[in-house]
């Protein structure tokens, strides 16, 4: 089943209008398999589209992945996106998700081009804060633009660094109630990027946002100037079936499964945030996601490192919010053979 599926494709732009991250990834994939030109690249070889690529979110908060052939981690996804909006560019925390991660910092510390701190503190300022300000103000704007590309610091003749933002921009607009999100991106992985750790957490700064104007989350739109993908990974997605479906079938009682809100208490959510990064012995907050989704996402996570993985798939049933209970619980499964299960 495809849900009013627009694809174009010519001289000019190619566009995907889907429901959610999972159909965006399918469909993206077999496009570019079939119309993508080889390119050599430092990391090797690689197939990009021809012309940039704009992808439509109908359903954005529909950002979770089940595809097992993609064998995503859900907790990466959430944490880091979280990660992102307590303004955070600190390699220690959320490398613990990510022993990769490390890799791309310069010096072991810090990333340069973290998003979620150029939101809110690189420019001496909190540009999340401004744009609600604009927004609260002019409903109809049109300059709410925030930005995560500094020409003084990253368009510069010396940029051999391992950090550099790929999404450079994002335009917010109120229309109808709803609040719409377009981010521009330089370079998009289509696997790892565009259609995986992107998804979730520009999906839930969207989210986040609308919540702070009490507005309904509206249309995501996703401009990748350079959309490719590493063949060498692709090859590893080739028996990826149209499957994907599962907001349709999460719900107990066969209805379409809606994610509980990631912001219940608008007013006091940063302040909650910092303080579940500060104080993970606190378990309830007005917000109610995060003591109820985040906390045992965490706790699930420090168990499966630890190598208790019982407890790991404990934490991971108490998940409330149902999708990304399912993703972790499908990851744990994926590795149960590794501890004798």
């Amino acid at each position: 089943m495809l849900y009013g599926l627009k694809t174009s494709e010519g001289a000019g732009i190619q566009s995907f209008t889907v429901r959610n991250v999972s159909e965006a990834l399918f469909l993206a994939k077999n496009a570019l398999e079939e119309s993508g030109r080889e390119i050599e690249t430092r990391n090797g070889k690689a197939l990009e589209f021809t012309a940039p690529v704009v992808t439509t979110y109908t359903h954005s908060r529909e950002r979770v992945l089940f595809y097992p052939q993609r064998d995503a981690n859900p907790y990466f996804h959430l944490m880091e996106a979280l990660w992102m909006l307590a303004g955070r560019n600190d390699v220690g925390w959320i490398s613990q998700f990510n022993g990769r991660m490390n890799t791309y910092s310069d010096d072991g510390t810090t990333f340069h081009g973290a998003y979620g701190y150029r939101w809110r503190n690189w420019f001496v300022k909190d540009q999340l804060e401004a744009a609600l300000l604009r927004l609260q103000r002019y409903p109809n704007d049109r300059r709410t633009v925030v930005s995560m590309w500094d020409a003084n610091h990253d368009l510069v003749e010396d940029n051999t660094g391992k950090d550099y933002p790929c999404n450079t921009q994002i335009f917010f607009s109120e229309r109808n109630g709803d609040l719409n999100m377009t981010v521009i991106n330089r370079s998009n992985d289509l696997i790892w990027g565009a259609y995986g750790a992107n998804a979730v957490h520009m999906s839930v700064l969207l989210e986040y946002m609308a919540a702070r104007l009490e507005l309904g989350v509206g249309v995501y739109y996703q401009f990748s100037n350079n959309l490719h993908a590493y063949k060498d990974v692709l090859g590893k997605l080739s028996n990826m079936p149209a499957d994907y479906e599962p907001y349709l079938t999460l719900d107990d009682n066969g209805l379409q499964y809606i994610p509980p809100p990631l912001v219940d208490s608008h007013t006091n959510f940063d302040e909650e945030l910092q303080s579940w990064f500060k104080d993970e012995q606190r378990t309830t907050y007005d917000n109610v996601y995060l003591g109820n989704t985040a906390t045992p996402m965490r706790l699930s996570w420090r168990y499966w490192k630890l190598g208790g993985f019982d407890k790991a798939y404990l934490y991971a049933e108490n998940i409330e919010d149902r999708a990304w209970r399912r993703a972790c619980l499908e990851w744990l499964q994926r590795r149960a053979k590794n501890y004798g299960k």
